[in-house]
């Protein structure tokens, strides 16, 4: 071992700084669970009353916030650096690109053309091979 590395060793320091830690303080987290708790209540809430076609986009948007702020405080990607935000954010943008090109798709289905339905003549006539004898 060098001298340098035995030095930073001995010193408690290692010779490898990771970067900044951010350390939060116990009245942010327990604001932020507050938030959580209140945003369950509301989502609760939300769900007992009938916004026809808009209940799900209420529910995932939501949820969103919820899960915002989940990764921003709990998962201290507040305090990152930029580029794990971009890479964390773009993850978020290329799942939002699946979901609307599978709505997209959906939408543009005729579920009652002849393709999709399946209608087979019946034979009334047909007995179970186990009890025909």
């Amino acid at each position: 071992m060098s001298a340098a590395t035995n030095d930073a060793h001995s010193h408690g320091t290692h010779a490898l700084q990771m970067g900044h830690h951010h350390v939060s303080s116990a009245q942010l987290f327990l604001n932020v669970l507050l938030a959580l708790l209140f945003l369950t209540v509301v989502t609760v809430a939300v769900s007992r009353v009938d916004f026809g076609p808009l209940n799900m986009l209420i529910a995932m948007g939501i949820a969103s916030v919820k899960a915002s702020l989940v990764i921003a405080f709990f998962m201290h990607v507040k305090w990152d650096t930029a580029i794990n935000k971009i890479v964390f954010l773009s993850s978020f943008l290329f799942l939002s690109l699946l979901f609307v090109f599978t709505l997209a798709d959906l939408a543009t289905r005729r579920m009652d053309h002849a393709m999709h339905t399946t209608k087979s003549p019946v034979d009334w006539q047909w007995v179970h091979p186990q009890e025909k004898q």
